[in-house]
């Protein structure tokens, strides 16, 4: 089996955050999001991956290859400009074409996909493709996907219970026989939505309510470490590579803590003096004796030096590559962003 990882995005509601690491590299609890999905995949067997780059690729490679390469096959695939689902599917037809169907998931979400099942559901009808559905958060805006007797038979209107695409697909070869020849091109838009209105093709689905993170907001973020990180302290999500749990916290094993540190992640090589509770702590960053941080996502190589107290903040280093933004407050070389 094969897997493609959606990779390309830019993140935008993150910024400044991820004007100086890509979306899927952000992490929560010390693993980035890429991780979560790369390991998903290695624990049901898949050894070759195609990644989609598109903002900072270079990152993403570096990563994938030094983290996994000593186990799985990377298949890198520069868009220079966004192509789209189906566009970044299309790309990559000669990895893909030749396999009776594949894994496509996003790369800036947390999930843990039923690929059994989804194999299962696809394979029984020779579906098109299989999609992970789940009920979505109540006041949650999503587009119904309209589920009914194991197939989906439309988005936004049809029959049967309304659900929430997760974001996660098994794709038949099959797909490459209608993808749009053009360069940018949606799945759901321009493949399974008339292909089902047409009942040329069927798409099936599997509802799969295990927990589920879309990291799109920065509130979303903090909300995502503070789930994961009860998965961590509970067992059920084991502590990444080089990093411990230290009280009610995942440290990294570099990091030093002569503070106070309160359900938060600390990155590699950090130093911690201040307090710091409900936040995320990227690497190499220096946290003063007087700065208080609460519900904050500090980015890499962050030093605060000075009395300091934010709840609710994106804080990063002021770099060039963060442009001015009259939405931003710039502050003895922060960048730092109210949410």
């Amino acid at each position: 089996m094969k897997a493609m990882i959606l990779a390309a995005g830019y993140g935008t509601r993150l910024r400044p955050l991820t004007y100086a690491v890509p979306k899927p590299m952000v992490p929560i609890c010390n693993r980035p999001l890429l991780g979560y999905a790369v390991e998903r995949f290695l624990s049901i067997g898949v050894k070759e991956i195609v990644v989609n780059l598109h903002h900072l690729p270079e990152v993403i490679e570096r990563y994938l290859t030094q983290e996994f390469g000593d186990v799985c096959k990377f298949h890198f695939s520069f868009e220079a400009e966004i192509l789209g689902t189906g566009g970044g599917v299309r790309k990559v037809r000669p990895i893909l074409e030749n396999d009776e169907d594949f894994f496509l998931v996003n790369g800036d979400t947390i999930q843990f996909p039923p690929y059994e099942k989804l194999q299962e559901a696809r394979r029984a009808t020779d579906a098109l493709s299989a999609l992970t559905l789940r009920h979505p958060p109540r006041g949650d805006r999503f587009t119904s996907v309209w589920f009914a007797h194991g197939i989906i038979n439309g988005f936004g209107s049809g029959t049967g219970e309304p659900l929430m695409f997760a974001g996660s697909h098994l794709i038949s070869s099959r797909i490459f026989n209608y993808l749009p020849e053009k360069e940018f091109s949606g799945i759901v838009d321009e493949v399974y939505m008339p292909l089902i209105a047409s009942g040329k093709e069927s798409v099936a689905g599997v509802i799969d309510d295990r927990p589920w993170f879309d990291i799109g907001t920065p509130q979303r973020y903090i909300s995502a470490g503070s789930a994961v990180l009860d998965m961590t302290l509970a067992g059920t999500m084991p502590v990444v590579r080089g990093s411990k749990i230290a009280g009610d916290s995942v440290v990294d094993q570099s990091a030093t803590i002569h503070g106070s540190v309160a359900r938060s992640s600390i990155g590699a090589r950090s130093f911690v003096n201040g307090e710091v509770s409900n936040s995320t702590v990227g690497r190499n960053c220096r946290i003063g004796r007087s700065a208080v941080l609460d519900s904050c996502i500090v980015g890499d190589g962050v030093e605060i030096n000075r009395p300091l107290e934010l709840r609710s903040a994106i804080i990063c280093r002021d770099d060039e590559e963060i442009p001015r933004d009259a939405n931003y407050r710039y502050e003895n070389g922060l960048v730092i962003s109210d949410f």
